[in-house]
C-alpha cells in the first residue's frame, strides 16, 4: 500500500501558496514516480485504490479510498466524487468516488480519482491543522468545520475546468458554480491541473504523439518554448484535408487508450500542453 511523500509552496497554515501550474505538474511527475515505472503511460484504477497514506509539507496522515458505492452531495444527490476529513477521525482524509456502471465508465472513475486525489494533497493538510486548533474564540463549538472540509465533484463539466491559476488569481471575476469563494475556485483548478498531469503527463503525451501522429495523417510542427518556466522544444499538431478533424479525433482515441482515459481528456491536455489551440479549428 504506497505512501506518498509530496511538499509544495505553503503557508504557516499548511495551505498552499498560488502555486503555478508548472509546479503542479512537477508535483504529480513526483507522485508518478512513486506509483508507476518511468516507461509507463497509464496509472491504473487498482493502482490509485491502493494508496493508504500521504505525507504533505511534513502532515502525515491516512488516506480511505473508496471506489464501491455510489456517493451522494448533503442533498442526497448522486455525485462523481468527493473528499473529506472529519475531524471525529484525525489524520484519515477520506476520498469516494462512484463505481464503474451504466452512468460512469472506468476511464471516468480514473479521472474522478485522480482530481480527488488531487484535493487530498493541497487541501487535506490545512483542513487537518486547521482541525488540530479547535474552535475559534467566536465559533461554536457544536458547528464544527465537518461541512467545509469537504469537496464535490458533481459532474464531468467540473473535471473539465483548466484555466490557469496565474490567470485565475488575476481575474477576480472568475466563478465556478457551486463554489462561492476564491479559495475554493483555486482548489478545484489545482485538483483539474494535478488530476491532468498525473494521468497525461506533458512528457509521456509528447512521446506517445511522436509515435502515433504519422500513423494517423497528423503533421507535428516543432518551435521553441515560449514558456519560461518549460524551456526547449514544444508540438503543435495539424492535420490537413477536408477530414483533419477526423484524423486528430482518431489520434486522440489512440493516444487516450494508451493512457486509460477517454478522448475528451486527452483533447482537454492537448490543449493544456500547447499541441493544439483551444476551440480552434485543427484544418
Amino acid at each position: 500500500m504506497p505512501v506518498l511523500t509530496l511538499g509544495y509552496r505553503h503557508c504557516d497554515r499548511k495551505r498552499p501558496s498560488y502555486i503555478k501550474n508548472s509546479e503542479i505538474e512537477g508535483i504529480a511527475v513526483l507522485a508518478r514516480q512513486q506509483l508507476v515505472e518511468a516507461a509507463a503511460d497509464a496509472i491504473p484504477l487498482a493502482t490509485l485504490s491502493a494508496i493508504s497514506g500521504l505525507k504533505i509539507n511534513g502532515v502525515v496522515f491516512d488516506l480511505f479510498v473508496g471506489t464501491g458505492n455510489v456517493v451522494h452531495d448533503e442533498r442526497g444527490n448522486p455525485v462523481l466524487g468527493i473528499c473529506e476529513y472529519d475531524p471525529g477521525v484525525p489524520d484519515t482524509a477520506m476520498v469516494s468516488v462512484s463505481p464503474v456502471g451504466v452512468n460512469a465508465s472506468e476511464e471516468l472513475v480514473l479521472s474522478t480519482l485522480g482530481h480527488e486525489l488531487g484535493h487530498a494533497i493541497f487541501d487535506a493538510p490545512g483542513w487537518i491543522v486547521d482541525a488540530s486548533k479547535g474552535p475559534g474564540l467566536f465559533d461554536e463549538p457544536s458547528d464544527t468545520a465537518r461541512r467545509a472540509y469537504r469537496t464535490t465533484t458533481r459532474d464531468v463539466e467540473h473535471l473539465a475546468k483548466v484555466t490557469p491559476v496565474a490567470e485565475a488569481a488575476a481575474t477576480p471575476s472568475l466563478a465556478i458554480p457551486g463554489h462561492t469563494t476564491k479559495e475554493e475556485y483555486f482548489a478545484e483548478l489545482r485538483a483539474n491541473e494535478f488530476m491532468g498531469s498525473l494521468l497525461v503527463p506533458r512528457q509521456r503525451l509528447n512521446l506517445a504523439v511522436e509515435e502515433l501522429a504519422p500513423k494517423h495523417g497528423v503533421t507535428i510542427h516543432r518551435s521553441p518554448s515560449l514558456d519560461p518556466d518549460l524551456p526547449g522544444t514544444c508540438l503543435h499538431l495539424t492535420a490537413d484535408g477536408d477530414i483533419g478533424f477526423f484524423d486528430i479525433e482518431c489520434l486522440q482515441k489512440a493516444v487516450a487508450k494508451r493512457f486509460g482515459v477517454n478522448r475528451r481528456f486527452i483533447q482537454v491536455r492537448m490543449e493544456r500542453y500547447g499541441l493544439l489551440k483551444p476551440g480552434a479549428k485543427i484544418f
